[in-house]
């Protein structure tokens, strides 16, 4: 681990998929669906000519009954040769074949089956003292199985919950270099809405954290755990930033590099829950994180793309500063700043982003400036407590009595 590990430039969540390719057999054996053979070309050409086939969403809704496969009859058998380390391999090859890109169609009934639990299986295979090369294949299969939105809930909201977060949080707990497939996993679970509020403050199940690191974090609830799923991530990323940092000079890409890219596409996702942006904002190192990676990145723009580290960032800081003036002003520091400044000056909608986020920053400051010379002039004089609030009003800041009362101490005026 000491050495790192170089990936491909354009390696994001689709491509975690087709970087499998190369390990993979040729197909699928012994549990295989049939493959029409002997397709003539004049009925290729028809159906690709059928509007009802170039319109389709997905898919083709004109495709041969025999085309359909038996899920008992094919994934069983596969589970079975999970179980054995002779035929581990072999069947990780062939689960991956069926839910690949080409065969998305089957996600939903492999996961969602009542006759057999193919997740059950995997997290044997993704355990921290399996063979690094099944478990590389099994986190792969499993990220495409995240995808599917009806996935996300049996997975989040059923009982493979546990034991699949906790064995994520495991891999990245001990630094395992197929953390960054791990956390693309995590990534694709977090869109959806209901669970946001679950993952930011889960607690896995037998992880204890031995090592204090209660002076490195202000600990507040729901966060109060060092071993919480947060905690847990935050930890990771801090302790991989400094390879972030060398893959910048170098301009190269790397596997530690990749874990920071997801955990702060998770984090994104994370935050678009008010709370859990105040929550982050004011007791997580991830928003200074964010600056940095900005203030770091020399990669050419046209690289900030969809989920790449730089554009997560922003979007990361886009939503802290939307969740309350309380966040702004946890955020609100001159390295913050000069990350800002740097990317305003960009075209397009990241020099827009950074903009706006200055301006909210400029606000809170201004607002709290103004606070802190009314009050001031306050106490400082006989005036009664309406005629400091009606100075507030006039400078246009909004605010209720009881944060005035609060702020100012002259509620018994």
């Amino acid at each position: 681990w000491a050495k790192t590990t170089t990936m491909k430039a354009d390696d994001d969540m689709t491509d975690l998929t087709d970087d499998f390719s190369g390990s993979r057999s040729d197909g699928i054996r012994d549990g295989a669906h049939p493959q029409k053979g002997g397709t003539s070309l004049l009925r290729q050409i028809l159906q690709a000519m059928n509007p009802a086939v170039c319109l389709a969403p997905c898919g083709n809704p004109l495709a041969d009954e025999d085309e359909a496969i038996d899920y008992d009859a094919t994934v069983i058998p596969i589970i079975k040769e999970l179980k054995s380390a002779k035929t581990r391999t072999l069947a990780l090859q062939k689960l991956f074949k069926l839910t690949d890109k080409e065969s998305q169609q089957h996600r939903v009934p492999v996961v969602c089956s009542a006759s057999f639990n193919v997740i059950e299986a995997l997290l044997r295979c993704i355990a921290p003292d399996a063979p690094a090369n099944d478990r590389r294949q099994a986190l792969l299969i499993l990220n495409n199985l995240c995808i599917p939105h009806e996935n996300k809930r049996h997975l989040l909201l059923g009982e493979a919950r546990d034991p699949l977060l906790t064995r994520i949080l495991l891999i990245f707990e001990r630094r395992l270099a197929e953390a960054h497939i791990a956390a693309a996993c995590l990534y694709n679970l977090s869109f959806l809405e209901e669970t946001k509020t679950m993952l930011i403050s889960y607690q896995p199940q037998g992880i204890n954290r031995t090592e204090s690191i209660r002076s490195s974090y202000s600990f507040q609830s729901p966060t109060s755990q060092e071993s919480s799923l947060l905690r847990i991530v935050e930890d990771m990323v801090v302790y991989f930033s400094p390879y972030m940092s060398k893959s910048y000079q170098k301009k190269i890409s790397t596997v530690e590099g990749a874990t920071i890219r997801w955990a702060m596409a998770l984090m994104r996702n994370l935050v678009t829950v008010h709370e859990n942006a105040a929550i982050v904002a004011s007791t997580t190192k991830f928003p200074a994180l964010a600056s940095q990676y900005l203030q770091e990145s020399t990669r050419n723009m046209e690289l900030w793309t969809i989920d790449s580290l730089e554009d997560s960032s922003l979007l990361f800081l886009l939503m802290l500063i939307q969740s309350g003036d309380d966040s702004v002003k946890a955020i609100d520091t001159q390295e913050l700043r000069a990350a800002l400044q740097k990317v305003s000056k960009l075209p397009g909608i990241h020099g827009v982003r950074a903009s706006v986020i200055l301006e909210r920053l400029d606000e809170v400051a201004e607002k709290e400036n103004n606070w802190a010379e009314v009050l001031a002039e306050a106490r400082g004089t006989t005036v009664n407590k309406a005629a400091a609030m009606m100075q507030l009003a006039a400078s246009k800041d909004e605010f209720s009595e009881a944060e005035f009362d609060g702020r100012s101490g002259l509620a018994s005026f």
